[in-house]
């Protein structure tokens, strides 16, 4: 590992830190079915919710790039290339409830 405490790391802790804040917070899996409730009595508003989880994938893809650009540079190692990954997969997470998010309050169909 090198000898600065790599930003990846910061990426993927900090990722998962919001995605608990989420899923325990956001309401998430109290509607039948397990959707997304944008209407939960209990849990943080909307806006809250969109602006965690669009920082939440800004910060780790930025980590997963800068993972990926500094093993590269720096020679092969693992724990790079796990926190990298881990920020992929948290990215890919992100971006997945927040599309949900959106397609939830603003359904595609015709007004009645």
């Amino acid at each position: 590992m090198s000898k600065r405490f790599p930003f990846t790391w910061a990426a993927a802790g900090l990722g998962l830190v919001l995605a608990l804040v989420l899923a325990l917070g956001g309401g998430l899996g109290s509607a039948p079915g397990g959707e997304i409730d944008t209407q939960a009595a209990r849990g943080m508003p909307l806006l809250t919710r969109l602006f965690i989880g669009e920082f939440g994938f800004l910060i780790t893809a930025a980590g997963a790039f800068w993972g990926f650009k500094h093993r590269r540079s720096q020679g092969a190692e693992i724990a790079t290339l796990i926190a990298a990954l881990a920020c992929v997969a948290l990215a890919v997470a992100f971006l997945v409830m927040g599309i949900g998010l959106w397609t939830e309050t603003f359904p595609t169909g015709p007004n009645p």
